[in-house]
């Protein structure tokens, strides 16, 4: 049930993309013939109002919709769009308005992001701190060993009482391998364990335990502020991150991506922890769906921009066999990108399902 959670959610974000496409042509008055959810594919439902077809798919994953004009200009052919008058064909429209369409769906992304990051904030809230107070206990933990549990209260380490979660890390890190004694206070009775912590990161100690969050809600005004920072913060560097490997370690880049298989693996093990970690990661996922799609590599959003670029540049548009022919060796290149990670994705799954 949690893995499709997590597709759908990724599937909305997908979806979210071609609903920034569909809005930026309706306001901008150009023929849409169809806009549904799911991939392209027999229609199990549908409903045509005025002259757009909106329905759902046999495979009801993500969305697209399709303009008028828009298979000419891929070379396609598009004989339905012959009676369509220029203005409200996108083949026919200026370089800066179909730029503008095609950059409406990675917008679209950030926007969802922003309204997912605030709507956290007002919420769940902005976390402030931490209580002495076990959230959650890892499985095979020192902690979990002695029968440590989500709920109990530490009120002493080794005869320190502790008031803060910072008392509690300056107990625990210093001491890898050593024993300790933990009072805890559970149900209002007290209890004592004794376990052997282990040696975690950077060989500090572990117990094995997550505290309670301490949250800060935020009003409607602040929470947007501070989504909009968040978004734009993380798209940042997001593009500072791709630029760097892109440019000077690939194939470090080739090795840490992930492809629909692992991001629905990872999103499904975030949405474990309670419904506001899923919304973050999905809003987290909206802003890297959205800063991959503007990169300048057809047949990305960012690659058919580029394409648009060249063209105003140089004052002509390109033959269509140029806009075919780059078009063509993007999108293979694309598919072996996604079917290479996507059986990176399925090894590394294999391996760790092997060692449960």
């Amino acid at each position: 049930m949690i893995y499709l959670l997590a597709v759908v959610g990724l599937g909305l974000i997908i979806f979210v993309h071609e609903f920034g496409h569909f809005i930026a042509g309706k306001l901008m008055g150009l023929t849409v013939k169809e806009f549904k959810f799911g991939l392209p594919g027999p229609e199990i439902f549908g409903v045509t109002v005025g002259e757009t077809r909106y329905g759902v798919t046999a495979i009801p994953f993500g969305g697209y919709v399709r303009f008028a004009g828009l298979e000419s200009e891929l070379s396609i052919g598009d004989e339905e769009s012959e009676d369509v008058p220029d203005r409200r064909n996108f083949d026919k429209q200026s370089i800066p308005r179909k730029a503008l369409i095609i950059a409406a769906g990675p917008l679209m992304n950030f926007i969802f992001a922003i309204v997912l990051f605030t709507s956290l904030l007002m919420i769940q809230g902005e976390p402030v701190g931490a209580k002495p107070q076990v959230n959650e206990v890892a499985p095979k933990s020192p902690a979990a060993d002695v029968g440590i549990k989500n709920g109990d209260k530490i009120i002493q380490i080794d005869n320190k009482k502790i008031r803060t979660w910072q008392d509690v890390l300056g107990e625990i890190k210093p001491r890898p391998g050593k024993k300790v004694t933990i009072v805890i206070d559970r149900g209002g009775s007290s209890l004592s364990f004794a376990p052997i912590l282990q040696k975690g990161k950077e060989g500090k100690g572990f117990l094995g335990i997550t505290p309670v969050v301490i949250y800060k809600r935020e009003n409607p005004f602040v929470a947007l502020y501070k989504g909009v920072l968040v978004t734009a913060g993380m798209t940042a560097l997001l593009v500072k991150t791709l630029f760097v490997l892109v440019a000077k370690q690939a194939g470090l880049l080739l090795k840490e991506s992930r492809g629909p298989v692992g991001i629905v693996q990872e999103t499904a093990r975030i949405a474990r922890h309670g419904i506001w970690d899923f919304v973050a990661a999905l809003a987290f996922l909206s802003v890297n769906i959205g800063v991959v799609n503007l990169m300048p590599f057809p047949p990305l959003d960012g690659g058919r921009i580029a394409l648009y670029g060249v063209e105003g540049v140089s004052g002509r548009r390109l033959s269509r066999k140029v806009v075919l022919a780059v078009s063509f060796i993007g999108l293979a290149i694309l598919l072996f990108f996604i079917v290479y990670v996507t059986i990176a994705d399925v090894i590394r799954w294999l391996s760790g399902a092997g060692g449960l």
